[in-house]
């Protein structure tokens, strides 16, 4: 059996590709029945439920950050956490979208790594990012940047189909998907930028008629926003403590995004992530030793992951610059991919220079997606050579390891248990119908301790139609 997996027929990668699909997909729904949510969850549920329950279209969404000022332009995130509301009022609604934006984006990357690099790249593309722990985690719980990854699969997709000819519905699809998602995450101007980049440098060649209908179209769904920052200009972001470019002064910032450049596609997720606690999940006598084990796999497998991560992005920088020096080479056609990567990548850092607030771990995630292209022409091209053998086997092991990690998130994470230690809350107002309408207290921890001093916000911020200084 063994012999078999390590050929890598393409019968033998169809059934892993529907093993580790089956796999990410449970552990998926198993985030999703356990799913809590923090005070950030709130506010997006909040705009939902104002569309679902009252017809109520906010034309702003969450406030973004103090150091940036204002709040997100646009309606998109009341329609898109509003509309599975409508269809099953429980908070874990819109994390069923989330799940399958999941899966559309997973759809169109492996088409692109099909069609450049082949069968057996489809297997690494389908570790690295569908059992990836950092896409895992936001795929169970509900927040503006668990919905970026879909953005990201359709600008490669998009960019990947226009690489020779413009195509008009193309173009009109990534204008769109790109507008609609900074409506949800400011920090989908990365494929902003890197839409420019890539233009410029001639890896694709947009269809103008599409761009252009994508704007109007875009601009059009922002004309409620428009009309509201007339009236209150206070609410336009970036006017904040810090000025646009500060970042570029600091210089962390931006070196922070390279760090998770190399985090993103390895198993050193960020600390939040990693808080376990197996006490709810398996009882006071077994939980707190289950816990110490945990950590200690899950930091060693991180850093071993992360040491992988490095490699490949070395090779990946030494290939792109001396493809015909390097003794493992990819697909022919991997060239393309790998020069997304880099200009996917500079387009990341020039947005975390420019941004006012300092790099977060979830900020980029929006590039996942060109972070992992590394990761797969590295180990493509090891599978070119007569380590072939070796390399599968270090792919199944990687596989093996990665579900148990992301199993243990499920079970022991903040976001996917009630109590232990340092638990995920929301704030608990007096009995209010949202939260008897979403089921919150049934499954999730309230901070009702903090909530006479934090009254007037909760309304404010939450329930208030229009979030608006002097609403």
């Amino acid at each position: 059996m063994l012999k078999n997996l390590v050929k890598l027929s393409d019968s033998t990668v169809g059934r892993l590709l529907k093993t580790f699909f089956v796999f990410g997909l449970a552990i998926s729904v198993l985030m999703i029945s356990r799913s809590q949510i923090s005070d950030d969850s709130l506010h997006l549920l909040s705009r939902g439920w104002l569309f679902a329950a009252h017809g109520i279209v906010a034309p702003i969404g969450n406030a973004a950050a103090a150091t940036a000022g204002g709040y997100v332009p646009g309606s998109f995130s009341a329609i898109v956490t509003g509309i599975p509301l409508m269809l099953w009022m429980d908070h874990r609604a819109p994390v069923v979208l989330i799940l399958i934006f999941h899966i559309i984006a997973y759809v169109l990357l492996d088409r692109v790594v099909k069609a450049e690099l082949g069968n057996r790249a489809r297997l690494i593309l389908a570790i690295v990012f569908w059992l990836n722990p950092w896409r895992l985690y936001q795929s169970g719980w509900v927040d503006n940047s668990n919905y970026v990854f879909l953005a990201g699969a359709v600008h490669l997709w998009t960019c990947y189909v226009q690489r020779e000819t413009p195509k008009f519905a193309a173009s009109l699809i990534m204008v769109v998907a790109v507008g609609l998602t900074l409506q949800l995450h400011l920090d989908a101007v990365v494929l902003a930028f890197a839409s420019i980049l890539l233009w410029w440098r001639g890896f694709w060649k947009p269809h103008w008629g599409g761009v252009v209908l994508g704007c109007v179209v875009t601009v059009a769904t922002l004309i409620p926003f428009f009309i509201e920052a007339y009236h209150h200009p206070e609410i336009v972001p970036g006017g904040g403590e810090e000025p646009l470019g500060s970042n570029l002064i600091k210089v962390w910032p931006v070196l922070k995004g390279f760090v998770y450049w190399l985090r993103y596609p390895s198993l050193y997720a960020s600390n939040s992530m990693t808080v376990f606690d197996f006490t709810p999940a398996f009882g006071i006598s077994v939980g707190p030793a289950v816990t110490t084990l945990f950590r200690g796999f899950t930091w060693t497998a991180g850093f071993l992951a992360l040491i992988l991560s490095v490699t490949a992005n070395t090779w990946w920088f030494r290939y792109m610059k001396n493809p015909d020096r390097q003794s493992a080479v990819p697909a022919p056609a991997s060239q393309w991919l790998g020069r997304y990567a880099i200009w996917t990548l500079a387009a990341c850092l020039i947005a975390n220079g420019l941004s006012p607030e300092v790099t977060m771990w979830w900020h980029n995630l929006i590039i996942l997606h060109a972070a992992i292209i590394p990761i797969v022409l590295w180990c493509d091209a090891l599978l070119r050579t007569p380590k072939a053998s070796m390399v599968v086997k270090a792919e199944l092991s990687y596989a093996l390891v990665t579900i148990i990690l992301c199993i243990g998130m499920a079970l022991g994470s903040a976001h996917y248990r009630r109590g232990g230690s340092n638990p995920v809350m929301f704030l608990q107002p007096e009995r209010h119908q949202m939260i008897e309408d979403l089921g919150l207290n049934q499954c999730c921890i309230s901070e009702d301790v903090v909530w006479k001093a934090k009254q007037m916000y909760f309304y404010r911020a939450y329930l208030s139609p229009y979030v608006l200084p002097d609403s």
